[in-house]
């Protein structure tokens, strides 16, 4: 498909063909004649200027056409030699922790790590959903609480130290729990994949500080 013109190239060249005649002409001023040759360089310095971006243009479509290309040979079994998470765990040093100052617990902390297909931990960008579940509650009111981080978010809870890697997010429920145990779900969205992976385990807390007390 050919390019068409753009209006400054058009005004440029309609210009550069009438410049002769008005030059020519007795009826232009010199006021006249040196505003027209000024509109000249100022549309030949734009029409520069449209064919640089329009050059870089060019470039870009190249570079991106040739890494679709590359892609495309690769096929969809590439990600199958890029390390990626394969599953995620829900460590056993997730548990009940206090947060507020006073004895007891008040939230749950959980630890969690991405895997890859050798097993191996690997520090993946995803967002992060946690849901806490009081499960021998009645229906509606065994979720005790749901927390989200967004893939920025979660980053700063990523710990990398002397042979420990993984992600940790303190949660802490609004309703403290009737039972001792809490069943936590995660869903871990993977940015390189877009692929979601869930988990889920249940952990112990210390009940006799966190229930309220009774009448």
């Amino acid at each position: 498909m050919t390019a068409r013109p753009s209006m400054p190239v058009l005004a440029l060249a309609a210009m550069l063909a009438a410049l002769p005649g008005a030059l020519s002409s007795g009826c232009q001023t010199d006021e006249q004649i040196q505003a027209l040759r000024k509109d000249v360089l100022d549309l030949k310095d734009q029409n520069k200027k449209l064919q640089e971006q329009l050059n870089q243009l060019q470039n870009s479509i190249g570079q991106r056409d040739e890494q679709v290309r590359t892609l495309q040979g690769l096929g969809d079994k590439r990600l199958e030699k890029l390390i990626h998470v394969a599953a995620i765990n829900i460590t056993s040093r997730t548990g009940g922790i206090e947060t507020d100052g006073k004895p007891g617990d008040d939230a749950i902390k959980v630890f969690i790590e991405p895997r890859d297909s050798q097993t191996s931990i690997i520090k993946a960008a995803a967002s992060v959903k946690i849901q806490l579940y009081d499960l021998a509650a009645p229906k509606e009111e065994n979720l005790i609480g749901e927390f989200t981080w967004s893939v920025d978010e979660a980053a700063k809870n990523w710990y990398d130290g002397f042979m420990s890697y993984y992600y940790s997010f303190v949660c802490p429920w609004k309703t403290p729990p009737q039972h001792p145990e809490i069943t936590v779900r995660v869903e871990f969205l993977d940015y390189l994949t877009g692929k979601t992976f869930t988990a889920q385990t249940i952990c112990k807390i210390n009940l006799a500080a966190s229930a309220p007390k009774q009448p």
